[in-house]
């Protein structure tokens, strides 16, 4: 059962979206000499995921905003816990020779 709701939502909630069937999500489609802008997404590359009707253009851009800072927050996520094989190197000691010198390359 549906909830009664009057006036415009507080929070937006991501809509499922997915690419275009007609231009396969690259906004444009190959005419015979030229490239024409897709009808079927308004030539945005998305369209909803379960009726795959065109978003509106207000739609679309909030949507598209909420995805990308999904998104970077999760490569922030991961980029912080890893260390490359060349950070590993450079952060131990780099002792050389009999007296144990270390070489800083000044």
């Amino acid at each position: 059962m549906m909830k009664k709701q009057h006036g415009p939502a507080f929070v937006r909630c991501l809509i499922p979206i997915t690419e275009c069937p007609s231009c396969n999500g690259a906004g444009l489609i190959q005419g015979v000499f030229h490239q024409l802008e897709c009808i079927g997404c308004h030539s945005s590359g998305f369209v909803h995921a379960e009726t795959l009707e065109p978003l509106l253009m207000q739609d679309l851009v909030i949507q598209l905003g909420l995805k990308v800072r999904n998104l970077a927050a999760k490569v922030k996520a991961l980029d912080c816990s890893t260390t490359s094989a060349e950070a590993r190197h450079y952060q131990q000691d780099n002792t050389r020779g009999a007296g144990r010198t270390t070489f800083r390359g000044d």
